[in-house]
């Protein structure tokens, strides 16, 4: 679905009080809190507080994506992550493919702040046409007035009911797009000095972000702490694809115990 004036509602992002601990959930690329909505539910109803914010420039129209960067995406779920932690100690943070990328980086950035991560999707590398598409892009002169990149085949999602209904561009600005690299840079810079535990969870038929993806970050990934998990019919949307509640179940079974500790998510520590 595009996002439109009759979508908005849907695209909008949410937030859930909860007593458990706090889970943040971030959404991908040119998507919208949408995506994460199902997952954010389930830890709702397990008693968390979950914060799903929506990504500069994301889920209102492309024109508004298309002089926002990686860094604007990032900073959006920084400030964020800044909002739950005025009130827990530490935060869940779950990410789907740009925002898995952001994940990571947060965990790196705020260590035993984090909780833990569930990176979804991860692209340290896009399917390879893209990945040369985007590279190319980022070397061209004047990069800022070429055309919108229409996105014909919707959300990388099997079930096309649910992909239709997904809210995000049909259109992106190739060189706003493009700016995904330098979060694949920042995220492998840093990966391996990673100390937190992650879950990754990865479709199987993922045509964004390939399944060689998961395998290449659980290689990456240093924390004894890690788990993988591979949905052999789901494509590159697991939190809504054909197996989305085993992703929910396997995603509650990684987090749920990290907070099992009743020390482990006290109030926030004060400010210096």
């Amino acid at each position: 679905m595009a996002v439109t004036a009759s979508s908005s509602d849907l695209a909008a992002p949410f937030e859930i009080p909860g007593d458990r601990g706090a889970v943040l959930c971030l959404h991908g690329l040119t998507s919208t809190p949408y995506q994460m909505r199902p997952l954010g539910e389930a830890f709702a109803e397990a008693g968390f507080h979950v914060l799903a914010p929506r990504a500069q420039g994301h889920g209102t129209r492309p024109e508004d994506f298309q002089h926002t960067r990686w860094t604007d995406w990032l900073a959006s779920y920084r400030r964020a992550f800044d909002r739950l932690a005025e009130t827990h100690a530490r935060i869940a943070v779950i990410g789907l493919s740009m925002g898995a990328l952001s994940a990571l980086m947060l965990a790196h950035e705020q260590g035993e702040r984090v909780a833990g991560v569930i990176a979804m999707s991860t692209p340290l590398e896009l399917e390879w046409k893209t990945q040369a598409l985007f590279s190319t892009v980022r070397r061209m002169p004047f990069a800022d007035t070429l055309p919108f990149w229409p996105k014909s085949d919707g959300p990388d999602i099997s079930d096309p009911a649910v992909a239709a209904a997904s809210p995000s561009y049909d259109k992106v600005p190739l060189i706003a797009a493009a700016s995904l690299l330098d979060g694949q840079r920042a995220v492998l810079d840093c990966v391996e000095r990673l100390g937190v535990p992650v879950l990754v969870q990865h479709g199987r038929h993922d045509h964004v972000a390939p399944v060689r993806n998961a395998h290449r970050l659980m290689r990456l990934l240093h924390t004894p702490r890690r788990r993988l998990a591979i949905y052999p019919r789901s494509w590159h949307i697991i939190s809504l694809d054909v197996e989305h509640e085993a992703v929910i179940r396997d995603a509650l079974d990684f987090v749920c115990p990290l907070f099992d500790d009743p020390l482990f998510d006290g109030p926030a520590a004060p400010a210096p």
